[in-house]
């Protein structure tokens, strides 16, 4: 069985080498990325969310955008912010073990500005805009993340995602949210770049449906799930309950060809995911294609859609929740040669 487990992040998790993946079977890792990824609910939760996202490396942004989601799964986005983000050509300054306690890690960009601050107690501050214009916000943590030390079916080497609850103001109007801080790592390997790169295993083949949500009862609950489009792996908690862990994962449901590609790009928009003795329930609700202005084209294969997702056989809502399922490389004709059902 793939090593993967829910626990609770130690302050040591947030160095670039944790103790953790400091073994053979990870390669000694160390981090590779910091993803920001938040669903913020402007004007109620009965409204298309903003979504966000932030890839970067230690030293430099990758990409980031802040867009409004389309209403309905077969849509896409528009933006919200984007080229006033802190992105590719913005320099990143950083800082770790920071001595004004219980500050421990963060990093900021002054054009445009953005700055995260990560604490002892678990919590995140963050802000996006001057004087925190676009966005100013506290996030508070669930009590464990998900951790994955190196196997072959997820495309990052190791990793761990832990989701956070959201307060604080977008644009100055109060809003709720939930938002992962996520982290990648590869293999601390004394090799020329290329083969670097390599260990950051950068498949184009993949399914991943990251869940969060708080219930009615203040019960939180993640259910993640990761793979490719033959095997899937990942677990299931709710607060007061024994994790589950998988990794022969079923998802059933039918494929829906993308309605603005002409590519055979598909999105699944209802699906159900079976884990041990579990099922959740997921179904689309909000588009998008990307965190670009304007929708990704150009990204062959890459569907991407937020919704709504319940446990079992009875539905509830969440007071607050994220849904982001993504897929790459998700053309009709091979997930038909896989037994999927293509509809248009």
């Amino acid at each position: 069985m793939a090593d993967f487990y829910f626990d609770k992040k130690t302050v040591n998790d947030y160095t670039e080498k944790p103790d953790r993946f400091q073994n053979e079977k990870d390669g000694f890792a160390k981090v590779y990325c910091i993803e920001s990824i938040a669903t913020l609910y402007v004007n109620g939760t009965s409204q298309a969310p903003v979504h966000f996202f932030r890839h970067m490396n230690v030293d430099k942004t990758r990409f980031a955008g802040m867009v409004q989601t389309g209403e309905g799964p077969l849509t896409t986005q528009t933006e919200a912010h984007v080229e006033d983000l802190a992105g590719p050509n913005a320099t990143i300054k950083r800082y770790q073990q920071l001595s004004a306690h219980p500050l421990l890690f963060g990093y900021s960009a002054d054009k445009p500005f953005c700055e995260y601050r990560y604490y002892e107690d678990g919590t995140i501050t963050w802000k996006e805009g001057e004087n925190g214009s676009i966005l100013d916000v506290r996030l508070e943590p669930f009590p464990i993340a998900f951790f994955l030390h190196r196997c072959e079916q997820f495309p990052v080497s190791t990793f761990y995602t832990h989701p956070h609850i959201i307060h604080g103001t977008y644009e100055g109007k109060p809003i709720i949210g939930i938002g992962n801080d996520d982290r990648q790592y590869i293999p601390d390997v004394k090799v020329d770049a290329q083969t670097q790169e390599k260990n950051y295993q950068k498949t184009t083949d993949y399914l991943t449906a990251n869940c969060a949500g708080v219930r009615k009862d203040g019960r939180r609950e993640i259910a993640f799930f990761n793979g490719n489009y033959g095997h899937l792996a990942g677990g299931y908690w709710l607060e007061g309950e024994e994790p589950i862990v998988d990794d022969n994962v079923q998802i059933i449901g039918d494929w829906v060809h993308l309605p603005y590609c002409d590519d055979g790009t598909c999105v699944m928009v209802k699906f159900d995911f079976k884990i041990g003795p579990k099922t959740i329930h997921f179904e689309g609700k909000w588009g998008l294609k990307g965190w670009t202005s304007t929708p990704n084209l150009a990204k062959h294969g890459q569907s991407q859609v937020l919704g709504t997702f319940y446990e079992g056989d009875v539905p509830y809502e969440h007071t607050v929740w994220q849904t982001f399922v993504e897929n790459m490389a998700a053309f009709d004709e091979k997930l038909k040669k896989v037994g999927y059902k293509v509809v248009d």
